[in-house]
């Protein structure tokens, strides 16, 4: 039996503890009639009285078509409960939305139960299960409630946006906690997580309600609200300035948005043109700034239509790697015919 020790009251106010970090806003929504989705998020991490605003990576691949943008203040734990699902979703090569939100959601379980088996139940060399089936018989009334109250005040800071096509190619939005069981946003068609996810949510409300933001919205449209969105959740603590942006679609390819400053000047147009209006010259420039990835980042079209809106100091660099650029797509025409000879010829 294990001894009954008499454990001192734990105070209700706990101390900050290093090494737990703050993930602030990830944002989801359709488009293109359903086709696609779209994802916005900050890069910011923040640790006790210090944050760094491009110090997170915000998704990760899960498999079969999904991805999950990460929020919480516990994301040091994110890598391995990933690990796990992406495991588990290689082993049953499902693809339906509810069951892989159902892994996720049973992983971060998981990883909760382990956390409290290592911070309350390991001096006890107990684990979870052991303590609720046989807890009350080993311990005093006292020990035992303190250490169920030490437990109960135990939670896993740690929120997934899943997002991905099922087998038929309709798109999924899943909240996913270790609280709850997964929260499903495909009837809403958009979703936040993290502490600016109120703000967030509530400028997509707006734009839903009275400028047309819905699920049939291009790509423009739509990566216009939400970025409009990130830049409203901004006023949040914690949600840094660096932006992610990331759209996905299973028929119509992956695009990405052109950086280098370029959103710094996105944000002076939101705030001069548009700032919950649909701004002409905002949705001009992102059909600028948007590229698939057929063209690349290093793509000499998409560097010279994304040249007005990058920083001043990244002009004269993308200039020579223009020239670089050009040099190299005339190289790959001209052996192109030559390639596909060879190719025919090996048939």
């Amino acid at each position: 039996m294990v001894p009954k020790p008499t454990i001192a009251p734990i105070p209700l106010v706990l101390p900050a503890i290093w090494g737990r970090y703050k993930v602030t806003v990830c944002i989801g929504a359709f488009a293109e009639n359903e086709a696609r989705i779209v994802v916005v998020a900050d890069s910011k991490v923040a640790f006790g009285d210090f944050s760094a605003d491009t110090g997170a990576l915000k998704y990760q691949l899960l498999g079969q078509g999904y991805l999950s943008l990460i929020a919480g203040n516990d994301v040091v734990y994110a890598a391995p409960t990933i690990n796990r699902v992406q495991k588990e979703i290689f082993r049953t090569k499902t693809r339906d939305a509810d069951e892989i939100a159902e892994i996720v959601h049973e992983q971060l379980c998981q990883t909760r139960n382990r956390i409290i088996e290592s911070k309350v139940l390991k001096k006890y060399n107990l684990s979870l299960e052991e303590f609720v089936s046989k807890g009350k018989k080993s311990f005093t009334e006292q020990a035992y409630y303190d250490i169920y109250n030490r437990i109960e005040r135990e939670r896993l800071s740690l929120e997934f946006l899943v997002a991905g096509f099922d087998a038929h190619d309709k798109p999924h939005l899943r909240i996913v906690t270790a609280e709850e069981p997964p929260h499903d946003y495909d009837s809403l068609g958009f979703a936040s997580v993290g502490s600016g996810a109120a703000a967030a949510l509530a400028s997509l409300t707006f734009a839903k309600d009275h400028c047309a933001f819905a699920r049939h919205c291009d790509i423009e449209e739509a990566t216009y609200f939400l970025l409009s969105a990130k830049f409203m959740a901004e006023s949040a603590t914690d949600v840094g300035r660096e932006t992610f942006f990331l759209s996905i679609s299973p028929t119509r390819g992956i695009y990405h948005l052109y950086d280098m400053g370029a959103v710094d000047e996105v944000r002076r147009l939101w705030l001069k043109e548009g700032a919950q209006r649909r701004s002409k010259r905002t949705i001009k420039a992102l059909k600028d700034l948007l590229y698939s990835h057929v063209e690349g980042f290093f793509n000499s079209a998409v560097m010279g239509r994304s040249m007005k809106y990058v920083r001043p100091s990244f002009r004269k660099g993308m200039k020579a790697l223009i020239e670089v650029a050009k040099e190299r797509e005339t190289g790959k025409k001209l052996a192109k015919p030559s390639d596909s000879q060879t190719l025919e010829g090996q048939r």
